[in-house]
């Protein structure tokens, strides 16, 4: 009896014999994947660009975006003295489509009193190479934290075919490796645990240099002619609109004093209409320059295109007393 029972009981074996060969190959793949997985994760998170400190606080009172019209206007230590919580997140170039995100990326990180735009992106037309520009790219994806918002951007404003290096960055940054000092664990974690860099002046550009304006004429600068926005500016300016009464937060428009020309004026009277149906608040500085006080010799940084450091905190302890008096009540 037990000898017939023999064969079946060594098939049995086999075949538990197989499935515990089988488990075994199982895990080990898995475990090898994990590692493998574990191991890009970790080259990757180390060889990408840093994001700015901006991402460890929670509140902010008012946080910045815009072109370098911004980073050239708003300097968050002239805020301080108004006991105003701020952080500049101006970007070179930056066309409105990525203002948008990094709009929706700020609020989605922290909690934000006003949320305030110098509208220069708004006068970006389709066909300017902001749109296009692998610098404007760069500037805009490198400090823009990993994350679902960071890939709808790409999605939405990167070309088709180059998205797949935004997408999976390993490809894109792995030259930085000769830069980076990883000769010790030590230098590997830091990288890692601490994702962070300290930006200088919260994103406020403190140039000093100084070329006179060759400013505007007064009837130019009050001139009621409208000129056409490109319309694809609008939708994300909607967006952002939206976006900032789902979070509760203000939204402030401001024209920097610079550049003013009759382009500039035009487009900003559009801008105004726009405004002033959708009840937003739009700081026209190009009609306030004698209460700001910016002098036209000193203030330039290049010649009326941007403000430096000198007529950046001018327009800042305006925007400043503004807010306190008419927005954070």
């Amino acid at each position: 009896m037990s000898d017939k029972a023999e064969p079946g009981a060594k098939v049995k074996e086999y075949f538990a014999g197989t499935q515990m060969k089988k488990l075994i190959s199982l895990i080990k793949v898995i475990i090898f994947c994990g590692i493998l997985s574990v191991s890009i994760y970790g080259i990757t998170v180390a060889l990408l660009p840093r994001i700015p400190d901006f991402y460890e606080e929670e509140h902010w009172d008012v946080v910045f975006f815009g072109t370098s019209q911004s980073y050239c206007t708003f300097d968050p230590e002239i805020f301080d003295d108004y006991n105003l919580k701020t952080y500049n997140r101006g970007r070179q170039q930056q066309t409105m489509n990525y203002t948008y995100y990094y709009v929706k990326d700020a609020l989605d990180n922290s909690d934000i009193d006003v949320v305030v735009l110098e509208i220069f992106g708004m006068f970006y037309d389709e066909d300017d190479t902001g749109f296009t520009s692998e610098g404007v790219r760069d500037s805009s994806l490198n400090d823009l934290r990993y994350s679902d918002i960071k890939v709808d951007a790409i999605k939405d404003c990167v070309p088709e075919d180059l998205q797949l290096d935004y997408l999976f960055p390993l490809g894109k940054y792995h030259s930085r490796w000769e830069e980076l000092d990883y000769s010790s664990f030590e230098g590997w974690k830091e990288s890692v645990m601490n994702p962070y860099f300290t930006e200088e002046g919260r994103g406020f550009k403190h140039w000093a240099g100084a070329q006179p304006c060759g400013y505007a004429s007064w009837d130019e600068i009050f001139s009621e002619k409208r000129r056409p926005v490109y319309e694809e500016n609008f939708r994300y300016l909607d967006m952002m609109n939206e976006l900032c009464k789902e979070h509760g937060t203000e939204l402030v428009l401001v024209r920097a004093p610079f550049p003013c020309n009759e382009k500039t004026v035009e487009m900003t009277n559009t801008v105004m209409d726009w405004a002033d149906t959708h009840e937003v608040e739009l700081i026209n500085c190009m009609k306030v320059t004698d209460v700001i006080g910016l002098n036209f010799e000193e203030d330039s940084l290049d010649a009326g295109t941007h403000l430096n450091e000198s007529g950046g905190k001018k327009v800042s302890r305006y925007i400043a007393e503004y807010l306190k008096e008419n927005v954070l009540k």
